[in-house]
């Protein structure tokens, strides 16, 4: 007779297994997506603190302040009109002083050909020492129409300056 803690911890371990299988076949779903986004709460986590930044890009030997815009992702990349979706950047920034921040104003755009759909802006963003990333939950509006999307973040600080993009389809329902 086995060790009644070592068999339910097997068990356990092959149903995690099963799930993630399940998880990953699932046809049409993009449920690592869900399962990531569900997770996920608005606004800034720190990633790394600012000395394992500071060595990663030699910021020593930079000119500070130093930014890195590191990427973005929007999850789901396809959705369907009135649907949310999650937009994440993540940066990275060794400052003058230790804890110094670099305030700003950070505006995010959501552009259907030539038109903004949905536009927001923080006058107060501020960026922080170290790697973060910064998300944020979007609501299409019930009426966005069939086709590819753009989503557009621009941040203008005092020595910090940035604009970047990600695209993203609205599906037929």
């Amino acid at each position: 007779m086995g060790d009644p803690a070592l068999a339910a911890k097997k068990d356990h371990g092959a149903a995690v297994a099963a799930l993630l299988v399940l998880l990953v076949l699932l046809p049409g779903c993009n449920t690592l997506g869900m399962a990531r986004r569900t997770f996920r709460e608005p606004g800034p986590k720190l990633i790394d603190l600012p000395a394992k930044v500071a060595l990663q890009h030699d910021c020593a030997t930079r000119r500070l302040p130093y930014f890195v815009f590191e990427g973005q992702e929007v999850n789901p990349d396809r959705l369907i009109a009135g649907e949310e979706f999650n937009h994440r950047f993540v940066y990275a920034l060794c400052p003058r002083k230790a804890t110094e921040v670099v305030k700003g104003s950070l505006r995010t755009r959501i552009r259907y050909k030539d038109r903004i759909i949905v536009q927001d802006k923080d006058d107060g963003f501020e960026l922080q020492p170290g790697r973060w990333a910064v998300d944020s939950f979007i609501r299409l509006p019930d009426d966005a129409t069939l086709g590819i999307y753009s989503i557009e973040i621009d941040f203008k600080g005092r020595h910090v300056k940035f604009r970047h993009e990600a695209t993203f389809g609205v599906d037929a329902p």
